[in-house]
């Protein structure tokens, strides 16, 4: 139920990321703000990727979401990518902070969207580049009469273009999640094009003799 629940408000909220995030460099903190949207709903074409897990840290249980969106309003490139993160459906402890990536290598910008959950109060990256932390001044909990709290959505511009299910980072470290990939350079493909014809005709003439 509480799964299910976590998914559908992740489905209703589905817009496009939208600018105005803060510019986040390695080993910095920034206050986590809003970000402005600039349109409706409908706008979840733009969605190429979501995945959902159930995580489980040393302080709390939790159901977990992330959603990729090729951007148009991205402010690195139009169609660079978004990860948006949700977390909630907490079966135990709290959760102070909730730490994602890998990002190392990308130019980020973090915010908050949606204000309708727990928002996070500050943002910090590691001086690696690789890990994005959304901290909680007020943790979600659990809530007698409510039940598990959520997290507002939590937003990271980058300008990668290309992501695929991989291994996380922070938090996700060891865990499944959804992550930017460079996109290969046109020599490279070039270079395994020519790779690949080589070894088929290799193959060809082993098989005439």
């Amino acid at each position: 139920m509480q799964k299910s629940l976590m998914v559908l408000i992740v489905l209703l909220l589905a817009t496009v990321p939208a600018v105005y995030a803060t510019t986040l460099v390695p080993g910095t903190t920034v206050a986590a703000s809003q970000l402005a949207y600039p349109s409706g709903p409908g706008d979840n074409q733009y969605q190429v990727g979501f995945f959902d897990a159930v995580i489980t840290t040393q302080t709390y249980s939790a159901h977990y979401a992330v959603q990729v969106f090729a951007d148009p309003n991205n402010i690195y490139c139009a169609g660079c990518l978004d990860f948006v993160y949700s977390i909630g459906s907490i079966t135990t402890g709290q959760i102070g902070d909730f730490a994602v990536g890998p990002f190392g290598g990308y130019h980020t910008s973090v915010g908050y969207a949606d204000p309708f959950g727990v928002n996070p109060t500050t943002i910090s990256r590691s001086v690696d580049g690789q890990v994005i932390d959304f901290v909680f001044g007020n943790p979600i909990v659990i809530d007698p009469i409510l039940g598990s709290l959520f997290s507002s959505r939590m937003v990271v511009q980058t300008d990668a273009t290309n992501f695929m299910r991989g291994i996380g980072a922070g938090t996700l470290a060891g865990t499944t999640t959804l992550i930017p990939v460079p996109t290969p350079e046109p020599g490279t493909l070039m270079l395994l094009g020519t790779g690949l014809a080589g070894l088929a005709g290799v193959m060809k003439r082993r098989l005439a003799l």
